[in-house]
């Protein structure tokens, strides 16, 4: 048998088990299922246990990673200097549309969102510091990506 195929078989079978957990809130189905597994196959049982072993790995990973860039964003929440807010709660351009809100740079939409706001309050803070006249910059506001 081919080894793709064992792999294959097994991420969906860790897929399953994992969503089946996840729902339940119940993760002894993981060790059942691999039992059953380990039952007939010990080869489909250690490249079972080995796919959830990575999905559970992957999922610690990106909750570390979110919770690092949560507190990056939260570290620099406010983007506008509070002389640079508009006075309104938000503006509306000459095509109508409304401008996001301070709030709104507050709480980013996702991932990608406060990362994106990170990258931009850091471009902001350096823009700052190589300010050589005296007049002050306008704050950078995150907006929805155009994608």
């Amino acid at each position: 048998m081919s080894d793709n195929y064992v792999e294959h078989v097994a991420g969906e079978l860790a897929d399953l088990a994992l969503a089946d957990a996840a729902a339940s809130n119940d993760d002894t189905i993981v060790d059942v299922i691999s039992e059953m597994i380990g039952a007939s196959s010990q080869t489909l049982q250690e490249a079972f246990m080995t796919a959830v072993r990575v999905r559970r790995a992957e999922a610690r990973a990106r909750a570390h990673l979110a919770g690092r860039a949560a507190q990056h964003t939260a570290a620099a929440k406010p983007l506008l200097a509070d002389a640079d807010k508009p006075s309104e709660a938000s503006t509306t351009h000459e095509t109508g549309t409304t401008a996001p809100t301070a709030q709104d740079a507050e709480t980013p939409q996702s991932k990608e969102d406060a990362a994106f706001a990170d990258v931009l309050n850091s471009l902001d803070n350096f823009m700052k510091s190589d300010d050589t006249d005296d007049t002050p910059s306008p704050g950078i506001t995150p907006g929805r990506p155009t994608r």
